[in-house]
């Protein structure tokens, strides 16, 4: 499957946990990183501000659910705190945008290394949120051939 995921930090030294985000992503597969990444300010106007960036990853992993079930995964190792609430400042996010398969929405129930997250995970496809922030789409176009994933182009 090939997905492109966002990464963002906005806590301690924001590039060191890009770039160690972009180590844990190689791996759950290929990762091809986005030349560019921006600060933007926290969406709350409440916390720090945010570096952002994209990259494409290409796994084994063929179920999206699952794959999003190892980015959070990561988030933990990385240092997020997701008892701190929601939108709150953080070491690593990771967010699935798209991938290559069929659009849609599931839910299933959370797994035990993940229940601080509640019962149930929920992932929609591609990120509901995405094409309404730049702070995605310029760094996705950025990627040498952003639309190699599933056809989508961002901003299209």
């Amino acid at each position: 499957m090939k997905a492109v995921v966002a990464l963002g930090s906005n806590l301690g030294d924001r590039r060191a946990h890009l770039a160690a985000g972009l180590v844990a992503l190689r791996t759950l597969g290929a990762v091809v990183p986005s030349p560019l990444v921006m600060e933007t300010p926290d969406e709350s106007g409440m916390g720090p501000a945010y570096l952002n960036t994209v990259a494409l990853v290409v796994t084994e992993e063929a179920d999206p659910c699952r794959f999003l079930e190892a980015l959070l995964r990561l988030e933990l190792q990385a240092g997020r705190d997701r008892g701190t609430g929601k939108n709150a400042p953080r070491t690593l996010d990771l967010d699935l945008i798209t991938t290559d398969g069929e659009p849609g929405t599931w839910t299933w129930p959370t797994p035990a290394d993940l229940l601080s997250l509640g019962p149930e995970l929920s992932l929609e496809l591609p990120h509901p949120r995405a094409f309404r922030r730049p702070f995605v789409l310029e760094p996705w176009r950025a990627l040498s051939d952003p639309g190699e994933c599933g056809g989508v182009i961002p901003g299209k």
